[in-house]
């Protein structure tokens, strides 16, 4: 005959005390998001065209700092940016931070990990949102967008290592001017031979300049020892320069000079005559015409004037 194993009512407490214990312990590792589940929250509303993956849950975070999760995640199609409505809870203790201007985004954990709520504080001055108000959404991008910029980047980052690649095997190949460059040292050559030219030229230049330096020097010198000569009334140009007495015998000279052409202009004495009176210059003009008759008539009639006799 079988026993009836009874069951006590106190144990039967115990046990559904259990039960509930694991049930709440559950719901807050669910819906806690890594807060107290006594501390007290406040809700607000934020929209997005894409959440990318965003679940129940998901933490909410300000600054790098949890302070609650993602309450509820539903699909409104409001228009083209407010697909999505996401109703946040946080704790009551930042809710004074989120005023009219606060921002919220969506992060990703991890390149491809899992997403989370960012909090953008507002300013401090201006109001706070009531609960349940809506906060304004910033596009911080989403991680297929950054992955096909990454691809892009790399795909035009590939097309440049080609073209790099084509330009080497060019030039190695010796085609075009970067060819001729790179495989011809004729144009090293004619480099060098300017460079040794450059440098004789230079060398010379500097000679002539050491010439130029050295004659200038030595006519310096020669002009400083003509001024000592000058100022020391040495010399032919010492005297000219310091001796008065040239200065008088030209002044003499020429006040003499002055005096006999001051006479022949008045026609005072021989060479007044001669120069102002024009009675000798006719006289002298017939005597040459007569003078000048009598020739051409003695060459004409010379027996007129010439008799010869030999007995």
């Amino acid at each position: 005959m079988k026993r009836t194993v009874g069951i006590k009512w106190g144990s039967l407490t115990v046990g559904v005390v259990l039960m509930v214990a694991i049930a709440v312990a559950l719901w807050a590792s669910l819906s806690g998001g890594g807060t107290s589940i006594f501390e007290r929250k406040e809700q607000f509303v934020c929209y997005f065209k894409n959440v990318s993956g965003l679940v129940l849950g998901s933490p909410v975070w300000m600054s790098g700092v949890e302070v609650g999760n993602v309450r509820s995640v539903s699909f409104v199609n409001l228009d083209s940016l407010r697909q999505v409505k996401v109703v946040c809870r946080v704790k009551k203790s930042v809710w004074p931070m989120l005023t009219e201007d606060a921002e919220v985004m969506l992060g990703t954990i991890g390149l491809v990990g899992d997403k989370y709520v960012e909090i953008i504080p507002g300013t401090k001055e201006k109001p706070v949102i009531k609960k349940m108000g809506v906060i304004a959404t910033r596009d911080a991008g989403d991680a297929m967008a950054m992955f096909k910029a990454g691809e892009e980047a790399i795909g035009e980052a590939r097309l440049v290592v080609d073209n790099l690649d084509a330009l080497l095997a060019r030039m190695n190949r010796g085609e075009g001017t970067l060819g001729q460059l790179a495989t011809d040292d004729q144009l090293y050559r004619n480099l060098t031979e300017l460079a040794t030219r450059l440098t004789r030229l230079t060398a010379d230049l500097q000679q002539n300049q050491e010439r130029i330096v050295s004659s200038l020097e030595k006519t310096a010198a020669s002009v400083e020892h003509l001024s000592d000569q000058v100022n020391s009334n040495t010399g032919t140009i010492g005297k000219l320069v310091n001796d008065p007495q040239l200065y008088d015998n030209l002044s003499a000279t020429a006040a003499r000079l002055d005096s006999i052409l001051y006479k022949l202009n008045t026609a005072e004495g021989s060479l007044g005559l001669l120069v102002s009176d024009t009675a000798l210059y006719v006289e002298m003009t017939n005597l040459l015409a007569r003078i000048n008759n009598l020739v051409t008539d003695i060459e004409k009639n010379p027996r007129k004037y010439f008799k010869f006799s030999i007995f």
